[in-house]
């Protein structure tokens, strides 16, 4: 029998390790967990316009919420890591493109895990925080500590963010190949450490510089398969949307908001591509501002029942603003190798309000 590659070996372990898991929990049976579709045979390029969608429906989230709010309260809370992770199964395998669906392969026990060792480190830091405070008298000392303290949940917030993005990245996947984020800790600390600093010795006029550098980074750290996204945004241009917005903010007290975050929204987004393959966004301010209070009167007007068919159509909006084009050759797209990332991330993202 000939040797199997060492790539496909790896990878096949991964499925494995990661079926196993799956069917392992119970709550893998329900009818809205969704396998691992894999690519047509007889097509390997995609070439033209593909629109992402939404195709959720109000009913059917209200049920899903619904159910996880009882077991919620009956749990008194355990059940939310197996609630968060039917959600986004629901959220992910709703959206699709070229007639595919993006699937999320995470489970409520991985969660729990992440969200345990979360809440541990985040327990042994106040302790600690609150026993050096108790015997420490000095001022300067007082004052010392809680900019260590300070730090510390910096680098707990990066870690957040980088961990929830290994382990989101890892658990989706379309048309059977799986997503990877390459970041890491020490690069994303240095770069946000660095951003935030030279944003302050500026008096802010650094910021836009370091979106730009952040978004870059954010970008091409992530791979479909084997092959990364690339950004090529500049760092004067949106210094001139930022700019722009910010003084057009402040005269509108504050209205021009959406403007200005849906400019960069849609800038950084029209300077990502996959390969052959550009996102391209018609997402702005009118319209981003109109869905917004859709949203929140809705809500509001409901006492929240009506919130399953408010988020099916801010979703339908903000995803049916994106749309990719050009091409992309499946053929040369292989699964990227075996890498699992722990969810110890996403439970401490959970606690930062970390956003994915």
């Amino acid at each position: 029998m000939a040797d199997i590659p060492e790539d496909d070996k790896e990878q096949s372990e991964f499925d494995e390790v990661l079926n196993r898991e799956e069917a392992l929990n119970p709550e893998n049976a329900e009818q809205d967990f969704v396998a691992d579709a894999e690519s047509p045979e007889a097509e390997t390029t995609l070439e033209g316009i593909w629109q992402l969608e939404f195709n959720g429906h109000g009913a059917e989230l209200f049920g899903i919420l619904l159910k996880n709010f009882l077991l919620n309260v009956l749990t008194l809370g355990i059940y939310y890591p197996w609630a968060k992770a039917r959600q986004l199964r629901y959220y992910y395998g709703a959206s699709r493109i070229n007639d595919s669906d993006f699937q999320f392969h995470g489970t409520g026990r991985e969660m729990l895990i992440g969200l345990g060792k979360a809440i541990v480190v985040l327990v042994v830091l106040d302790f600690a925080y609150e026993g050096i405070l108790a015997v420490i008298y000095n001022d300067w000392l007082l004052a010392l500590t809680g900019i260590l303290y300070a730090f510390i949940f910096f680098m707990l917030i990066m870690i957040a963010s980088v961990g929830a993005r290994r382990y989101r990245m890892s658990r989706t996947s379309w048309r059977g190949i799986r997503f990877r984020f390459l970041g890491t800790f020490k690069e994303t600390i240095i770069l946000v450490s660095r951003g935030w600093l030279l944003s302050l010795l500026s008096l802010g006029f650094y910021y836009p510089f370091y979106l730009n550098r952040f978004q870059d980074y954010w970008t091409s750290k992530t791979t479909f398969g084997n092959i990364p996204f690339s950004y090529d945004g500049q760092g004067k241009e949106v210094f001139s949307i930022w700019l722009k917005g910010t003084l057009l903010t402040l005269l509108t007290l504050g209205i021009y908001l959406f403007w200005l975050k849906a400019n960069l929204q849609r800038y950084f987004w029209q300077h990502t591509a996959y390969g052959e393959a550009r996102i391209n966004s018609t997402l702005y301010g009118g319209k981003w501002l109109w869905e917004s209070l859709i949203f929140l009167l809705f809500v509001i007007l409901t006492l929240g029942i009506g919130r399953a068919w408010a988020v099916v159509r801010y979703k339908k909006f903000y995803l049916g603003t994106l749309s990719l084009e050009g091409k992309i050759d499946l053929a040369q797209i292989k699964q990227s190798e075996a890498e699992m990332a722990g969810a110890t991330g996403e439970g401490m993202a959970d606690f930062f309000d970390v956003e994915m």
